[in-house]
């Protein structure tokens, strides 16, 4: 955890300074790729910068949070819960988690309301109208409390606490980062290519703010020796960065998909789920349409939260070398998405107007 207290407007500046370089040539590169308004470039980066506040201040203020649930924190005082019996223990961790994944939808919903309204990219109306059919999306908060709680409820058992810490740090990352960029879809994104570049540069805005807080502790654990500190500044600014990009790109990617995707085909994916899950469709009454569009988002998030997790266990255990092939597997992942991306193009899969 940081000690945020320590962060003053010099030292902020000074190893803003720093990590900028390399973000920057980042951004560079993927409005070549895909150009975008640079001010919406701005503005997502941004959101993606204020995104990480959250987090900071879930870790550090838990405690006084909600009504004292000390015991319950996701990410301290488990001696406590971990002696609990299974099931009180497995509903606290889905209880909390609930009401983790609540918060940070107001969190961002608060964000990109004032971002979008200060810049004029959204009256209120327009922009409470976007939060209420985010809200009716079905099973979001449900379906990440279960998920998180299930999660921390396993690895609190099975593995210390500073190691599932930031396993579920990174999927908590992840989250906000989807709903970050679901909330600035309407205006913006007009194509999957378009989805996949707007992820991108969320995680670029929350890969510096975090590059930031690493270096500065950094600096001072290493006491202040540079030969040191320029060798983690090399490894940060590659590995972590392009670990965020990879996690983004694959969420960019569902999340594409799950608006621009043409009716027949939203059907035929369908037509092809398990005979228990189309069972279970009919039965909650809800339109196939809708039902495709979640799952892609959940699918993307998923495997965004997943390829996080394996990375911060890997960095955790020590497995530094064991970095290099695992991003080399989620490179080629996502070149088999983009290639996925470009046949359901020439196949007319995907339509020129988002689904919702």
């Amino acid at each position: 955890m940081f000690d945020l207290s320590v962060f003053s407007p010099l030292t902020i500046l000074k190893f803003g300074l720093i990590g900028l370089a390399p973000i920057l040539l980042w951004v560079w590169f993927f409005q070549r790729q895909n150009p975008l308004r640079n001010r919406y470039v701005i503005l997502t980066f941004l959101a993606g910068m204020l995104s990480v506040l959250p987090i900071k201040l879930y870790e550090k203020y838990w405690g006084h949070a909600i009504w004292y649930f000390e015991h319950v924190n996701l990410f301290e005082h488990l001696a406590d819960l971990v002696a609990m019996p299974g099931a009180p223990k497995l509903l606290a961790f889905v209880v909390v988690s609930g009401i983790v994944a609540a918060a940070l939808f107001l969190f961002s919903a608060v964000l990109m309301g004032v971002i979008e309204m200060i810049s004029g990219d959204n009256s209120f109306r327009v922009f409470r109208r976007k939060v209420g059919k985010i809200f009716e999306s079905p099973f979001l908060f449900v379906s990440m409390g279960v998920l998180f709680g299930v999660a921390g409820y396993a690895l609190s058992s099975v593995f210390p606490s500073r190691v599932w810490f930031f396993v579920v740090v990174g999927m908590l990352e992840e989250f906000i980062k989807y709903l970050m960029l679901r909330f600035s879809n309407e205006e913006k994104i007009k194509s999957v290519s378009d989805a996949i570049s707007y992820a991108i540069i969320i995680a670029l805005g929350f890969a510096f703010v975090e590059n930031i807080l690493y270096l500065q502790k950094f600096w001072a654990s290493s006491g202040e020796n540079s030969s040191q500190f320029f060798l983690f500044f090399v490894l940060r600014s590659s590995f972590s960065v392009v670990a965020h990009v990879c996690f983004s790109a694959i969420l960019g990617y569902f999340y594409g998909m799950a608006h621009f995707s043409e009716e027949m085909y939203r059907d035929k994916a369908q037509q092809r789920k398990h005979p228990l899950l189309r069972f279970m469709h009919k039965v909650l009454h809800l339109k196939s349409g809708v039902l495709f569009h979640e799952e892609k988002l959940m699918e993307g998030m998923l495997w965004a939260m997943i390829a996080h997790a394996v990375f911060n266990s890997l960095l955790e255990f020590g497995q530094v070398a064991a970095l290099v092939p695992f991003l080399l597997i989620l490179f080629f992942f996502i070149l088999h998405l983009l290639h996925r991306k470009d046949t359901h193009q020439q196949w007319g899969h995907v339509l020129s107007k988002p689904f919702l």
